[in-house]
């Protein structure tokens, strides 16, 4: 049955899915630790609590596909939809959608909160490459996580299988996570993979490759990507969760890496951000008075003001962009070593200059 698309594809229907939340979900077989319990306890935002409260009935229908044997279940706390599915001798595996706002987390931190759960040692940034999976949702790029416990967990005789997708959705990061006993998880990947195809984004029916190639050749998308001038020797990078673009700038002493992300409103604030990305670099925070001193203001080609900060630590220097227009905050960020940062200054902000909304 045909599904009904949305005019704001970066939420591709996932605002109006926040529902009944208020009953209490069934005790599974297997004690998975529940995504919603350990994002509440990072300090993730759920969605609106008057949403959580709506009746069943009133909820849309799902904007995607549910494969055959995969049963629906309540629900509740941080989820937007809530699955099962069971093997005849009584393995199962839970699989939930939940959507936050906000980066929750990052990827880094909720790549080892899993592998935590299937009783892994965490990996640093350095590692997540090799982790990462190309996949898509619907027709947006996201990466996929597999992660596969080396001891029985599970009542003490299975190991735990998860698969893992994140997904940026304008303010919003959404969660497709499936996870339980090994061998029946890995029995369902297909049809995980499957619905994970089928997701409703509401954006124009393109290939996700000719998509990625217009966002890195400044295309506008219906995603709500401004038009930007790419700088000579930037290339486009594969997804990365949490950010609408990347870029990589090629260099003998290690790469440098552009994202651009947005978020609702101030995105947290100004202060809030720039001390963030200080901390990523190693420098203390400062308060905003100083903050403002230390930046500059340069208008991009849409007329738009943008911030400028340039924070140098010892072992990387971050160059940042902050533009904030029609309710929306839009961060751009070349992170690299302080020499690839310092020779790509101008070409960053050249980019900046470029934009369009």
């Amino acid at each position: 049955m045909r599904r009904p698309s949305t005019p704001a594809p970066a939420v591709f229907l996932l605002a109006g899915l926040v529902f009944a939340g208020c009953r209490q979900e069934e005790v599974r077989v297997y004690q998975a630790p529940r995504e919603e319990e350990a994002l509440a306890s990072s300090g993730a935002s759920a969605p609106a609590a008057s949403a959580s409260r709506e009746s069943a009935s009133a909820r849309p229908a799902a904007p995607w596909t549910v494969p055959e044997g995969w049963v629906e279940q309540p629900a509740s706390g941080m989820r937007v939809a809530s699955y099962r599915v069971s093997a005849a001798d009584g393995r199962s595996a839970d699989i939930s959608v939940v959507a936050l706002q906000g980066e929750s987390g990052g990827e880094l931190a909720n790549v080892n909160r899993w592998r935590n759960q299937a009783g892994l040692d965490a990996l640093t940034e350095a590692q997540l490459d090799g982790a990462r999976t190309p996949a898509v949702a619907g027709r947006r790029p996201v990466t996929l996580y597999e992660i596969v416990g080396e001891k029985p967990l599970l009542e003490d005789k299975y190991r735990v299988r998860t698969l893992a997708a994140i997904l940026p959705a304008g303010e919003m990061t959404v969660f497709f996570k499936m996870t339980g006993e090994d061998a029946l998880v890995a029995a369902e990947k297909p049809k995980f993979l499957s619905w994970l195809r089928s997701v409703e984004t509401g954006e124009r029916e393109e290939s996700s490759s000719t998509a990625s190639a217009a966002a890195a050749e400044s295309e506008a998308t219906e995603g709500g990507l401004p038009r930007w001038e790419v700088p000579a020797g930037w290339r486009a990078a594969g997804p990365r969760p949490m950010r609408l673009a990347s870029f990589e700038i090629p260099d003998a002493a290690g790469a440098g890496d552009v994202s651009i992300s947005s978020l609702a409103a101030d995105g947290g604030g100004l202060l809030a951000n720039v001390n963030r990305w200080r901390g990523q670099v190693g420098l203390p925070a400062q308060d905003e008075a100083t903050v403002r001193k230390e930046s500059k203001t340069l208008e991009t080609a849409g007329g738009d003001p943008a911030l400028l900060v340039d924070l140098a630590g010892s072992e990387s220097r971050i160059l940042g962009a902050i533009v904030v227009r029609g309710g929306q905050s839009w961060f751009f960020k070349l992170t690299a070593k302080p020499q690839l940062a310092e020779r790509e200054r101008a070409a960053f902000e050249g980019f900046v200059r470029s934009l369009k909304f």
